[in-house]
């Protein structure tokens, strides 16, 4: 799998545990005044745990990401110039 993929894979975690936070805190205020605070605060308790997840799974992005030297564009732009120029030297 290559890191560009990599990137894409856990950008797409993130917004999904983000989602799932919105949900369940969503759920928890719903819940709050027809099921007590007890439930709420389950609800609450689970979006904060998706909310660290992502916090996590994000942090793991932002190193896997630049690991791979160029991106994909960059991986574009150099292919571009090595077959106009051979090289993919900039001045």
């Amino acid at each position: 799998m290559t890191r560009p993929s990599w990137h894409r894979l856990l950008v797409t975690v993130v917004v999904v545990l983000l989602a799932l936070t919105a949900a369940l805190w969503i759920t928890s205020v719903v819940l709050a005044p027809a099921d007590g605070r007890n439930t709420a605060g389950l609800f609450v308790g689970w979006a904060m745990f998706a909310l660290v997840g992502a916090i996590a799974v994000g942090v793991v992005d932002f190193f896997v990401r630049p690991l791979g030297g160029r991106s994909g564009d960059a991986d574009v732009i150099a292919d571009a110039e090595q077959a106009r120029t051979g090289s993919t030297r900039t001045r």
